[in-house]
């Protein structure tokens, strides 16, 4: 199917129109990446966003820094309903794929006792680090200090509070190897 030079440079714009809407804000975005008008990227309380080459962010998905930086590598895909938190760092390499209503969150409120109201407990930030080529499936949950190997599948549901090897299949609450490849 051929397309005509005016919707070729159409399509060019659009994706130019979300890295140049970002400039100056702490968010970079490669020219060929995708960002649907409907997803928000935010930076708050400092931190930064970039997104590398021929990614996909849909509709209804969130990045939010809160303090922190998120890197997502080239060739990554966030589906919609699907938040990724700043605050301690999150660095997603490539070919990642992170279906829909995955929350990845790189903080943890600390408990102080009764003394104090939950919503001003001291707050951790370890930071969260995904390698390359890794499926999250829906509605999995990433927790703070995690690092998730290369070649890894985080099956649907799934609660990811310890650290996950290379080239396994991780699933459960709380998240277990059940096979490796």
């Amino acid at each position: 199917m051929k397309t005509s030079l005016p919707g070729l440079l159409r399509n060019l714009s659009r994706r130019i129109e979300y890295a140049m809407r970002f400039l100056g804000r702490s968010i970079r975005v490669h020219s060929s990446t995708w960002i649907s008008r409907k997803s928000i990227l935010r930076v708050s309380c400092g931190g930064s966003i970039v997104i590398g080459r021929e990614c996909e962010i849909h509709p209804l998905s969130m990045i939010l820094t809160y303090g922190g930086a998120v890197r997502v590598g080239d060739n990554c895909r966030l589906n919609p309903f699907s938040i990724i938190y700043g605050h301690g760092g999150v660095w997603i390499g490539n070919g990642v794929r992170i279906a829909c209503h995955v929350v990845i969150i790189p903080a943890n409120h600390t408990m102080v006792g009764d003394e104090m109201p939950l919503h001003r407990a001291p707050v951790t930030a370890l930071g969260i680090r995904i390698e390359d080529n890794v499926w999250i499936g829906a509605g999995a949950r990433i927790l703070d200090g995690v690092h998730i190997g290369s070649n890894v599948i985080v099956g649907a549901g799934s609660v990811v509070t310890r650290s996950v090897p290379a080239g396994v299949t991780v699933a459960g609450v709380p998240a277990r190897v059940i096979d490796r490849r």
